[in-house]
Parts: structure tokens; sequence; C-alpha cells
């Protein structure tokens, strides 16, 4: 199990010339429709209060104006508490809103096609579910991934077949990556996955529910 220390292990210096520091463990992956009747702000506002330190606003449905409208209030927030926010998929809203960084789906191109040079300040995750995928982003410049299904999940069905702890261990070992674990984790199973070479994890479902979100949230900071 890696010791609190050794993110100094993942200061590194990557393609783009910037030194990168990944200081999180838990990394929460928003679903606005999980939260009603509170909103997606109000969800983030109570679990930055119990102390989740990064969030990737993953709202895939909407357009770049939508997007960029409903991530503006919600970076100042983050900020407020010195947590980071992700924009899934769009560099140019990332920039725009003032975002930390940018999580990038293992679909789309490879990374220099979609990060200009001229945003060296975004930190890059990129989501893979194969040893190849995770390979293919660390040469390109990824600062981290998640690696996932690593148990069954109803929030992301079609995302292949579940690569299990073994799997999760394979991967940790081919790459020097961060690589936090997507797919059905909870708290009990944090500590099977950090042994397995987990640097963290990252969760949506279990932390967007509005009647136990917060209780999760601090589960997981406990096993963290």
């Amino acid at each position: 199990m890696r010791l609190p220390n050794d993110e100094q292990r993942f200061h590194r210096l990557n393609s783009k010339d910037k030194k990168v520091s990944i200081n999180f463990r838990l990394y929460a992956i928003t679903a606005r429709t999980l939260c009603a009747p509170n909103t997606l702000y109000d969800t983030i506002h109570g679990l930055l209060d119990v102390g989740v330190p990064t969030f990737q606003l993953r709202e895939k449905d909407l357009c770049q104006s939508e997007l960029i409208a409903l991530a503006a209030p919600i970076v100042k927030l983050c900020h407020c508490y010195h947590a980071q926010l992700f924009i899934n998929s769009d560099a140019e809203a990332a920039l725009t809103v003032g975002a930390d960084g940018v999580h990038l789906p293992a679909s789309m191109p490879p990374i220099p096609a979609l990060i200009p040079r001229t945003a060296p300040q975004l930190t890059i995750g990129c989501s893979t579910h194969t040893i190849e995928e995770a390979k293919r982003r660390e040469a390109e410049g990824a600062d981290f991934i998640t690696y996932s299904p690593i148990y069954p999940t109803m929030s992301k069905p079609g995302y292949g077949p579940v690569v299990g702890v073994q799997g999760l261990r394979e991967v940790t070992q081919q790459v020097s990556l961060p690589v936090f674990a997507l797919g059905g984790i909870t708290p009990i199973r944090v500590s099977e996955c950090l042994t397995a070479g987990a640097y963290g994890v990252a969760v949506m479902s279990g932390l967007m529910l509005p009647n136990t979100g917060v209780q999760q949230a601090r589960a997981f900071l406990q096993q963290l």
C-alpha cells in the first residue's frame, strides 16, 4: 500500500515541460441527474464541506455554452476551498472558466491533438480500460489515469468487462502514472484497491446521491 508521502513519486515533468503534482486521492465525478432534488452546485458544496479535494465535471449532454455556464460558478466555489475542478472532454471550456484540468475519455484522439501547447497549466487526466490504453496515454503526456471498471457497476455498464483487482495491479506495475481505480468502488473496497497499487479512487454515483453522498464521502476520506 502506498504511503501518504508517496505522492512525491508523482512529481514529474511531462511532454509540455510542466511540473505536475497529483496531490489528491479521492476523485469525485459529477452526474447532476443523480443529485435531484438538490442542484449540482449544492451537492458539490456539501462534498467540499467534508473535504472532497477534486471533482470532474462530467455532464456530456450539455453543449459548450451550457457547460461553461454550469462550470463557471462551480470552479470558483472549488477554488474557495482550495479544491480542483476538471472538465470532461472540453479543453477550451476548461480554459475559459479557469479550471485546473481536463479529463479525456479513452475514445478521444491523442492528447497532443486536443490540448494546445499554449495551455501548460491544464493537468490532464485520461480514462483507460486496458493496459494498452494506459501505456498510450502515458506516452502522450497524461498526468494521471482512471482505470475501469474494477468491479461491476450500474453507472457505466457499457465500458467492457470488469478488469478486476488483478487487472488493476497489472496496470499499476506497467505505468508510472498515478492510477485511480474506478467502477463499483465502495469505501470497504478502497483498501483492496490501494493494496493493488492504486494511487486513489474515482467515484460517481456513491457521492452524487442526495441522501447519502456526504456520508459516503466521509467514509471514503477516512479509508484514504
